[in-house]
């Protein structure tokens, strides 16, 4: 079901109620941003001790790898990194480090180059094994990077990975533990930092939304802008939540700005499975090939949640939870995605400058 974006198709019963605001987005953070453009990608930093599932992250999660089959992956010797390209938003390169060695007293690495722009350094710690060394890693890089002054605009996440061997209880000591014990070192070393926490594996969604949240901090300048334009289409539509995917990793781009539970992100994450797997019966096998402008689906719950999708452009999808009652103004939600999706690709062309990817 797919109204064509022409303002004149909007039925009579619904012209009151029109999603005005993504017609006028709201601006960017920096409106004068033009100068802040750079063809310098962020970079996404892997540390970690060995094996501690540092690569596995990255093949699961970029390459579509199953969480079964990372147990075959050798430990990494060297620095790897790669160039992940999905859309504009999934644009960044990735740093894999060896965690045999210490990046930082590598005299042959250039840190100008890879600490320059956005990054975000993620820690991999296997809360399987003994953590000590782990988190002495940890303070030791900050501290490093914080002796050569680069650590002023890097973000600084934690995951606590393999958690699916423990239960809630543990997973929740595990977290306080960490937390603890990196922030009071960091403390004693005169380091002040914001280090977010997550728990992760990549035996269920947990990596994904974790990630989601990594990318979300290196679009600082747009994701306030699509919170506004997401919140704009969820309140006059009578929906939950609003989240806008990428289809190839699962990761969210931005949601409304109400916090999303991790039961309706595993929700979301099910119906682009399911999508997929259903259309990949009567489609080729070429990657996505199945979406399209006129790709639109619903799935109906016996709680009374629906779970519609829109593909919006560019390996992008909109994903949102409302109550079937909603469904009797079905073509006014039709026609209010048809607005978000052009106020989505006027917001992009001011800030790219560049054409739109469909």
């Amino acid at each position: 079901m797919y109204v064509d974006d022409d303002d004149d198709q909007i039925p009579n019963s619904y012209s009151q109620r029109p999603l005005t605001q993504v017609l006028n987005p709201p601006p960017l953070d920096d409106p004068e941003g033009e100068d802040d453009i750079t063809d310098v990608k962020p970079k996404i930093l892997l540390f970690g001790l060995r094996r501690s599932g540092k690569t596995s992250i990255r093949k699961v999660v970029f390459h579509k790898m199953s969480a079964n089959e990372t147990i075959f992956l050798e430990s990494t010797t060297k620095m790897e990194h790669e160039d992940v390209s999905r859309n504009c938003f999934i644009d960044y390169v990735i740093y894999d480090f060896p965690g045999q060695a210490d990046a930082l007293e590598d005299s042959a690495m250039d840190y100008s180059h890879i600490f320059e722009g956005k990054c975000a350094l993620i820690f991999v710690i296997d809360v399987l094994e003994e953590y000590k060394d782990a988190l002495d890693k940890i303070v030791n890089t900050l501290v490093g990077l914080d002796n050569k002054a680069l650590l002023e605009n890097i973000e600084v996440f934690v995951f606590i990975h393999k958690v699916d061997g423990l239960s809630d209880d543990q997973r929740a000591e595990a977290l306080k533990d960490i937390n603890f014990k990196v922030n009071d070192e960091l403390t004693e070393a005169g380091i002040s930092i914001n280090l977010k926490t997550q728990l992760t594996s990549v035996y269920d969604y947990s990596i994904f939304e974790a990630l989601s949240i990594v990318g979300q901090k290196l679009i600082p300048e747009l994701l306030s802008t699509f919170e506004a334009l997401l919140n704009a289409l969820k309140e006059p539509c009578g929906m939950d939540r609003v989240l806008l995917f990428d289809v190839a990793t699962k990761c969210y781009i931005a949601t409304d700005t109400e916090s999303v539970p991790t039961n309706k992100y595993e929700m979301c994450c099910d119906m682009l499975d399911l999508v997929a797997d259903v259309s990949n019966i009567y489609t080729t096998p070429e990657c996505f090939s199945f979406y399209d402008s006129k790709s639109f689906s619903s799935v109906h719950l016996d709680n009374g949640t629906v779970i519609l999708t829109k593909y919006i452009c560019n390996n992008l999808t909109l994903v949102c939870l409302l109550q079937d009652s909603c469904l009797s103004e079905l073509g006014l939600i039709e026609y209010n995605i048809a607005k978000f999706s052009q106020g989505m690709d006027d917001v992009l062309k001011s800030h790219f400058k560049r054409k739109p990817v469909k």
